[in-house]
């Protein structure tokens, strides 16, 4: 249903009030007016056939890819330009009430539209380069951590972690290959994929035989991964937990679900199912058999209730899945809503989807070590406005 609403609003509603609006500001020459009206009827309709045909099995992989870019890519510059718009239309609108400009600007005229139309045009295209050279470029946040117990094999331990890879027709096999290569530069002793390693569809990575490249993820203590909420996105007659079995049976990494393990006879490391799983356990269940002596890490997609980690006595515990909104004005919304949040004022059952205790970061709460990654990849429009992409490296010190 979001996909649809998506659909309906950004495809046909804004791209029509962009259309009008550069229409009103073009000369009255047909050289000019027929291929500006192509470029909005061709945009639209790639983006209805991708969004009718995607799921029927008649489209290959490039395909689909190419008509996935164009709709993401159409959507971030319809929602950024459509901003820029109304802005115009805001002092056009204060203008004929209280008349802020000289009489010789009328806002009304050909020129003073066009050239605005032209320099948001401008502006928009160059956040949108910018952005999407940022998700290109993932920026490594090392991070130095201490914990207070005992770890009879291991004294020092560098953790690369991932979260929110998306692999998928967007982020397909070529950015995968360049992701991997950014981990292993990193020489990891353990390597975490926190949720979300997969986006919407199996079928994107048996076509592009994806595990060739989560094949070369190696480390002396293993690589780990937990579900996110993706994983448990069931589409195209997917048998049930394809996903994950693909990433367990393929994509040669452990998936821990509800799972606690002693890695090294040194540390435990814990893996929760995503809040989607019908059949997720509690940690304190999870943790049974778990010796607190030793050093805890725990893995957990989606960063609600991280009460719930600190009472378990996590040392360290990771998330991912907001991607810090992904790009603005989403950061700044999200940021907003964490500090009501944290105010205390809204229940844990009454707080809306996106409020979070922490949106991306570091906290100490308690004595547990608390990061939220803003994601190694993202789902949908590849830009990062406001925003990183984001490899995490945690240099572990095991102190006693």
């Amino acid at each position: 249903m979001r996909v649809f609403f998506n659909a309906i609003i950004i495809q046909i509603f804004l791209s029509a009030y962009i259309y009008w609006r550069g229409w009103q500001g073009l000369p009255d020459k047909k050289y000019i007016k027929i291929p500006y009206a192509a470029i909005f009827g061709i945009e639209l309709a790639i983006y209805f056939i991708g969004f009718f045909i995607s799921g029927t099995g008649l489209l290959g992989f490039e395909a689909l890819h190419d008509l996935a870019w164009v709709g993401t890519t159409w959507m971030i510059f319809a929602i950024y330009m459509t901003g820029l718009l109304l802005i115009y239309d805001l002092f056009k609108f204060i203008d004929k009430k209280r008349k802020i400009f000289p009489a010789s600007l009328d806002l009304k005229a050909k020129k003073p539209r066009l050239f605005y139309f032209c320099l948001s045009l401008i502006i928009v295209c160059g956040v949108m380069v910018h952005g999407n050279y940022c998700f290109f470029h993932p920026v490594v946040t090392k991070m130095d951590l201490t914990i207070e117990k005992h770890s009879p094999n291991i004294k020092e331990l560098k953790i690369v972690v991932a979260t929110d890879v998306h692999a998928g027709y967007l982020i397909d096999k070529s950015i995968i290959s360049m992701y991997v290569d950014k981990i292993m530069e990193q020489k990891p002793d353990l390597i975490l994929l926190v949720g979300d390693i997969i986006d919407y569809d199996a079928k994107s990575l048996y076509e592009q035989r994806m595990e060739t490249e989560f094949l070369r993820l190696k480390a002396p203590y293993g690589v780990y991964a937990s579900t996110g909420n993706h994983e448990y996105i069931e589409i195209n007659n997917e048998v049930e937990d394809e996903k994950i079995l693909w990433l367990s049976q393929k994509g040669g990494m452990t998936v821990l679900r509800d799972t606690a393990v002693l890695i090294a006879d040194s540390f435990y490391l814990v893996g929760r199912e995503d809040d989607k799983c019908k059949t997720r356990k509690s940690l304190p269940d999870i943790m049974k058999g778990v010796d607190r002596q030793y050093p805890v890490i725990v893995m957990n997609h989606e960063p609600h209730r991280l009460q719930e980690e600190v009472d378990a006595g996590a040392d360290i515990a990771l998330y991912g899945h907001t991607h810090n909104g992904q790009f603005f004005p989403n950061n700044t919304i999200m940021a907003l809503s964490s500090k009501i949040y944290n105010t205390g004022i809204v229940p844990e059952n009454m707080k809306m989807r996106f409020m979070y205790e922490i949106p991306f970061g570091y906290k100490k709460k308690e004595n547990t070590h608390v990061y939220v990654s803003s994601g190694l990849g993202l789902a949908g429009p590849q830009f990062r406005i406001g925003t990183i992409s984001e490899l995490v490296v945690l240099n572990v010190k095991f102190n006693k």
